[in-house]
C-alpha cells in the first residue's frame, strides 16, 4: 500500500490501493522522489472475431516532494505505453495551515472514488467499470483548481474548486467550473467510508448538450488482519446529455493467503438510461509480492456482456 503519510493531507483523502510498498529517496534535506516501473503482457480472446495478445511497459513514473517549513509541493512526471510520451500529470504546493487543515492549488488527483489511479494502488491489473465502462471515467480526474482538507482522527473533510472536473487538460479554463466535496468517516479500525458529490457547470460555449453534470459517489471498505473487502455505488446525473442518468457499482475482496500471496475478486458494471443494458464484469486476480518493492500478478476479467474475456499479467517495481 502506498504509504498516505509521505502525501500532503489533501492527496491521503483517496482511495485505498494495495501493491508493492516503497519509502521515498532522500535527495537532499528538502527533497525527495519515489516512483515506479510498471510493465505487462494482455490478450483479449472475444467469442467472435481475432484474438489479440500484447506486451509493453505501461508507464514510467517519477515523483518529486519538496518540503520548506509549513510548505510541501510534489510534481509527477510520467512517461506512457510504447510511445514513451512524457507528460506533466500532477504538481500542486501544499499549505499546512494547522496539523489538521490544509490547503492546495495546482493540478491534482480527484478525491472520488475507491479503485485508485495508478498501478501500485490497485488490487488487479485492470480497473472497474466504473472507470473503463462505455460511459467513460465516473471519478473526476486530476483536475486543476484548489482544494482545502481538514482531517481528524475519526473523520474528514475535502472541498474543491475546479476549472472542470472531468477534463485536466486546463483548455477550458472557468467555461466548465466544477466543484468537489467530501465527508470521510473511520469510525472504529480498520473501517473507511466516504461520501463525495461532483459537480460541473457547462456554458454556451462548450461542446456539451446540456447545463450541467453531476455524481454522487460512494464507497465503504474493511481491511483488518488477511482480508479486504469493499463497496461502491455512484449516482449520475445528466451524464453526457440532459436528464440521462445512471448508476455504476463495484463489489470487491481481497485475501492474503501468506505475507506473499494474495488473491482478489471484483463485480463491477455501470448502467445508463441509454443504453439500458448494463455492462458489466467479473475479475479475478492473484498477486505475489517478490519483495517489498516488486509485485507480480495474473488476471482474468469476463466482460459479462460482449462475452469478452481478457488476460494479463503484471509485474510492477517501486521505488
Amino acid at each position: 500500500m502506498i504509504k498516505l503519510k509521505t502525501f500532503p493531507m489533501a492527496v491521503a483523502m483517496l482511495g485505498l490501493g494495495a501493491a508493492a510498498s516503497f519509502a521515498d529517496v532522500k535527495l537532499s534535506d528538502n527533497l525527495s522522489i519515489n516512483g515506479f516501473l510498471d510493465m505487462s503482457a494482455n490478450g483479449m480472446a472475444p467469442d467472435t472475431g481475432p484474438k489479440t495478445l500484447n506486451a509493453e511497459i505501461d508507464q514510467f513514473e517519477v515523483d518529486f516532494m519538496l518540503k520548506y517549513g509549513f510548505l510541501t509541493a510534489r510534481t509527477d512526471i510520467n512517461s506512457i505505453g510504447p510511445t514513451g510520451a512524457v507528460v506533466f500529470e500532477q504538481g500542486f504546493v501544499t499549505a499546512s495551515l494547522t496539523p489538521a487543515l490544509s490547503m492546495s492549488v495546482g493540478k491534482f488527483l480527484s478525491s472520488s472514488g475507491f479503485e485508485a489511479a495508478e498501478p501500485t494502488g490497485l488490487y488487479q491489473y485492470s480497473q472497474s467499470k466504473l472507470l473503463t465502462g462505455y460511459a467513460g471515467p465516473t471519478y473526476g480526474y486530476y483536475e486543476n483548481g484548489l482544494n482545502i482538507a481538514y482531517a481528524a482522527p475519526k473523520f474528514a473533510l475535502y472541498g474543491a474548486v475546479l476549472t472542470s472536473v472531468w477534463s485536466g487538460s486546463g483548455e477550458n479554463d472557468l467555461k466548465t467550473p466544477g466543484f468537489e466535496a467530501q465527508v470521510a468517516l473511520m469510525p472504529i479500525e480498520g473501517v473507511t467510508a466516504k461520501a463525495t458529490f461532483l459537480h460541473e457547470i457547462y456554458d454556451d460555449t462548450s461542446s456539451a448538450n446540456h447545463d450541467s453534470q453531476s455524481e454522487v459517489n460512494v464507497w465503504a471498505s474493511y481491511a483488518k488482519g488477511p482480508l479486504t473487502v469493499a463497496g461502491e455505488y455512484s449516482y449520475l446525473m445528466n451524464w453526457h446529455a440532459k436528464d440521462e442518468t445512471g448508476n455504476g457499482w463495484l463489489v470487491m475482496g481481497n485475501y492474503k493467503i501468506t505475507d506473499k500471496l494474495a488473491a482478489t475478486v471484483r463485480y463491477s458494471g455501470i448502467k445508463l438510461k441509454t443504453p439500458k443494458d448494463p455492462d458489466t464484469e467479473i475479475t479475478f486476480s492473484p498477486s505475489y509480492a517478490v519483495s517489498p518493492n516488486w509485485l507480480v500478478l495474473a488476471e482474468i476479467r469476463q466482460d459479462l456482456d460482449s462475452k469478452t474475456t481478457e488476460y494479463a499479467a503484471e509485474d510492477t517495481f517501486s521505488f
